[in-house]
């Protein structure tokens, strides 16, 4: 099938502010972050696929974002170029409204919301759109 016609059949998707296109059953299933110029960003569907993602990675931070704030799309690029910058951290995306259980699951009462974790252990939890802030946990965690 070429590009063009999985496109206009709705089997890809482009991945927001990427510019590259994905598969959907890759985007749920695939938790491997891609290493490349690009975005290393995993957005992460379900509650399912957050704990097979901290399992798999030893060191990682979710994001917990929302399309509708608009500190999180001030903190999203900073948060996609960091995943670039730091290719020993996982870096998982998780929208609340798509993904309301994992949401509940780490109480997340705010967007945007952060939490690092060494191996399946959540290590720190953050709110807010700093990017010092966000860069001091990265660094701390990448440290441990």
């Amino acid at each position: 099938m070429t590009l063009t016609a999985a496109i206009a059949l709705g089997r890809l998707t482009a991945a927001p502010g990427v510019g590259r296109w994905i598969g959907r059953a890759a985007a749920a299933t695939d938790l491997s972050p891609r290493r490349s110029w690009m975005s290393s960003v995993v957005s992460l569907s379900d509650e399912d696929a957050v704990t097979k993602f901290r399992k798999i990675h030893p060191k990682s931070i979710l994001y917990f974002t929302a399309t509708w704030c608009p500190p999180c799309k001030a903190i999203g690029p900073v948060y996609e170029n960091m995943s670039i910058d730091h290719p020993n951290i996982a870096f998982g995306k998780v929208d609340v409204d798509n993904n309301q259980e994992a949401a509940a699951e780490f109480k997340v009462s705010s967007v945007p919301t952060f939490v690092t974790f060494d191996g399946e252990e959540a290590v720190e939890k953050f709110l807010g759109a700093d990017r010092d802030k966000l860069t001091r946990h990265v660094l701390e965690l990448e440290g441990r």
